[in-house]
């Protein structure tokens, strides 16, 4: 990996309440009020995403890995792994959408390569696929992915997905970024700390720009089919692993579709994780 290959981090902004003595009747007696819950918020920054590197020879084809086709226990991977990373963790878990809700999504298209669309598409199944999640289509959009589009302001509703091509004039996320980024993703989630040491958060949002200026064939090694699977994961809630040979390392390996070490970390913020309950 180059040891320019800039990294994405995750920021996450959190306060906890103090608890608030009142008192009773009599004079000499106090209890303590609830603590007041507050409200969490974090996004994803804004360093260089996904980046190009020449494939490396090799004497024999790379095999993508598949996710498996039946689960046969809900045990969760582990938390840490060479070969997976999550983006922000509260808690002590991987800050995710609610995989019990249905993820909606939409397109800008209107910039892209010829056949773009159906990349966005195949990318989507196969994501909801390994996750076990519902993606919902909501079709074409002219709002080009940018930080603009994401909410500023806490709220227990989801935005769908945007993704697009689109350039550094354009959008922000690809503003001052160098000629090797491919694509840039950004999300933004919001929870609740309930002033009693329990945090919760899901994800409500997320945009993925895509440099129209980058010239990718559809489908392959270095492709925009890889990109945009890489760039789902981010999404979803993965980082950048130490493993490079993953589909999510930080400059795209040789290989064409998501790796086990990929698999693995969207089981572990999937449908099999359980639903993300989040107190009113």
């Amino acid at each position: 990996m180059s040891s320019r290959a800039l990294r994405r981090t995750a920021l996450a902004v959190a306060t906890s309440a103090a608890a608030v003595l009142a008192p009773l009747a009599l004079p000499t007696a106090t209890v303590a009020a609830a603590p007041a819950a507050h409200t969490l918020m974090g996004m994803s920054d804004l360093e260089a995403d996904t980046l190009w590197m020449p494939p490396a020879p090799t004497t024999s084809p790379v095999q993508a890995a598949t996710a498996p086709t039946t689960t046969t226990t809900v045990r969760l991977p582990a938390l840490v792994s060479a070969s997976y990373k999550f983006s922000s963790l509260l808690d002590g878990q991987p800050v995710r959408w609610n995989p019990c809700q249905a993820i909606h999504w939409k397109s800008n298209v209107s910039r892209g390569p010829v056949g773009g669309l159906d990349v966005l598409k195949a990318a989507v199944a196969h994501i909801a696929y390994v996750t076990k999640t519902t993606w919902v289509y909501d079709g074409a959009t002219t709002t080009v992915p940018t930080t603009a589009y994401l909410p500023k302001v806490p709220s227990n509703i989801n935005r769908p997905v945007v993704i697009g091509w689109t350039d550094s004039t354009a959008s922000d996320l690809l503003r001052y970024k160098p000629a090797a980024v491919l694509g840039m993703t950004r999300t933004v989630w919001f929870g609740v700390d309930d002033g009693m040491g329990h945090r919760v958060a899901a994800t409500r949002a997320a945009v993925v720009a895509l440099d129209r200026t980058d010239r990718l064939p559809l489908r392959g090694v270095q492709s925009w089919s890889a990109t945009v699977l890489h760039e789902l994961g981010h999404v979803m809630g993965l980082d950048h692993p130490a493993d490079t040979h993953q589909l999510m390392a930080a400059t795209l390996p040789n290989v064409s579709s998501l790796q086990t070490g990929d698999n693995t970390g969207l089981t572990r913020v999937g449908r099999l994780a359980g639903c993300v309950n989040i107190p009113a």
